[in-house]
C-alpha cells in the first residue's frame, strides 16, 4: 500500500475513533443523568401525627417506587449500551494506533510526526 493511502486510512480510522468516542461520551452522559434521577427518587419515609400529611408522604413513596420500577430496566438498557460502544471504542482505537505506527514504520527519518 502506498504512504499516501496508508495516510487516507489512518486518518479515516482516526475519524471513526473519534466519532465512536463521541458518541460512548454521550451514552456515559445520558446514562449517568438517569442513574442520578433514580438516585434522587426518595423512598425515606417519617410518620408525623398528622394523617393526611402521612398520606401524602405515603402516596408520594408509592409513586417514587413506580419511577424507579419504570426506570430502571432503562438503565440496565443504557449500561449495555454503554458496555457494548465501549468494545466499539476498543476497536476504533486500536485499529487508529496501528495505522499510525505503520504509517511511522514507512516514513523516512525525520519526516515522523
Amino acid at each position: 500500500m502506498s504512504g499516501a493511502g496508508l495516510e487516507q486510512l489512518g486518518q479515516l480510522a482516526a475519524l471513526l475513533r473519534d466519532r465512536d468516542l463521541a458518541r460512548l461520551g454521550r451514552l456515559a452522559r445520558e446514562r449517568q443523568a438517569l442513574a442520578n434521577k433514580i438516585d434522587r427518587l426518595s423512598t425515606r419515609i417519617e410518620i408525623d401525627e398528622d394523617p393526611a400529611l402521612n398520606a401524602a408522604r405515603l402516596a408520594h413513596a408509592r409513586w417514587a417506587e413506580q419511577n424507579r420500577i419504570r426506570l430502571n430496566p432503562v438503565l440496565a438498557r443504557q449500561t449495555a449500551q454503554v458496555m457494548a460502544q465501549k468494545a466499539v471504542c476498543a476497536r476504533s482505537m486500536g485499529r487508529a494506533q496501528v495505522l499510525e505506527k505503520l504509517r511511522a514504520k514507512r516514513a523516512p527519518k525525520g519526516q515522523e510526526r
